[in-house]
């Protein structure tokens, strides 16, 4: 499963089928620096002088991964990867990684328009028994003792990005919570991610922390 999906599906809530209130204001950077990981693990981007660049424009065949390759493609400069997080992160994309679980059967669409005018979308899970198994990856990558073996790039990514937008306390026990949010960010600063991902991938995951830190800000300013 795609990280886009693995983020998004661990974000939606079982039955009204809508993201987390409490995520709702960083999930959309969470997912667009999702899909810039998944680009980089398959290898069609890098990073140059602190820069993401594409280096294979060939398309994965994915509507959302390929319409943020060929935006990076075709600017006119390169951009660091915070630009392109904050820049990718909007409700489209959620859109366009829903429409996608729905086709594969991990969702259902039952999106309808309030009053006949106003679009509401829901989006519940479907297939209960894969979210459970995501979320029991999830839960044993972050309480292993041994953080060195942990040998899926995804699952170590995803991590990151669950504490980044404060998804990590829904997905553990009250009496877990805690702990689970040091680990990850014990395991997102050993080097088990230097050892696994790129350059590329480590400064995405950076510029996640970096686009969501700055809308809280500005939230809390406006408060």
């Amino acid at each position: 499963m795609l990280l886009p999906e693995r983020l998004l599906l661990l974000a939606t809530r079982r039955d009204k089928g809508s993201v987390y209130m409490r995520t709702s204001s960083r999930i959309i950077y969470g997912l667009s620096g999702a899909v810039l990981m998944e680009l980089a693990l398959r290898d069609k981007l890098d990073i140059r002088k602190k820069k993401l660049i594409v280096v294979d424009s060939e398309p994965t065949g994915i509507v959302y991964l390929d319409d943020a390759l060929e935006q990076i493609a075709q600017a006119k400069k390169d951009k660091k990867a915070k630009y392109w997080v904050q820049k990718l992160g909007n409700t489209k994309l959620k859109r366009q990684i829903y429409a996608d679980l729905v086709v594969e059967e991990m969702v259902k669409d039952e999106s309808y328009q309030f009053l006949g005018i106003f679009p509401i979308r829901r989006f519940p899970i479907q297939n209960v028994g894969a979210v459970d198994q995501l979320i029991q990856d999830v839960q044993k990558a972050v309480f292993t003792e041994e953080i060195e073996k942990l040998d899926d790039n995804r699952t170590v990514l995803l991590l990151g990005l669950l504490n980044t937008c404060q998804l990590t306390p829904i997905l553990f026990a009250p009496e877990d919570k805690k702990e689970a949010k040091n680990r990850i960010e014990k395991i997102m600063k050993s080097n088990v991610l230097a050892k696994s991902v790129s350059e590329a991938v480590q400064a995405v995951d950076a510029a996640v922390m970096g686009a969501v830190a700055a809308t809280v800000a500005v939230s809390s300013s406006s408060s």
